[in-house]
């Protein structure tokens, strides 16, 4: 019985190892905003916050690479030099590889 249970185990923590790994993903954010941007922070949507993903301005036609574990939506806030902030709301991620962030709050998922 202890190894049947022990055999079972293993088994499930496999399959949940698997199943998350598979979810990891790179994706490029890239700014195709006419104006640089000072903030960038990615959070599940409906919450209100998350960490800052650059440490420089990001500017209009540059990018970064982000490391993901996409399992739902998502919501990118992106602030400019005065503080405005703009949302792009409920992102399908999955499987995507190059997000393009425009000044109208849209998105281009490549």
């Amino acid at each position: 019985m202890k190894r049947t249970i022990v055999s079972l185990f293993a088994a499930v923590a496999v399959t949940v190892f698997s199943t998350t790994a598979a979810l990891a993903q790179e994706i490029i954010i890239a700014n195709g905003c006419d104006f640089p941007l000072y903030g960038l922070a990615l959070v599940h949507t409906g919450e209100d916050e998350g960490d800052n993903l650059i440490t420089a301005p990001l500017a209009p036609g540059d990018g970064i690479r982000v490391e993901l574990n996409v399992n739902k939506a998502i919501d990118l806030m992106a602030e400019d030099e005065e503080g405005t902030v703009i949302t792009f709301t409920d992102l399908d991620l999955s499987g995507a590889s190059r997000i393009i962030l425009h000044n109208d709050g849209t998105a281009s998922i490549e």
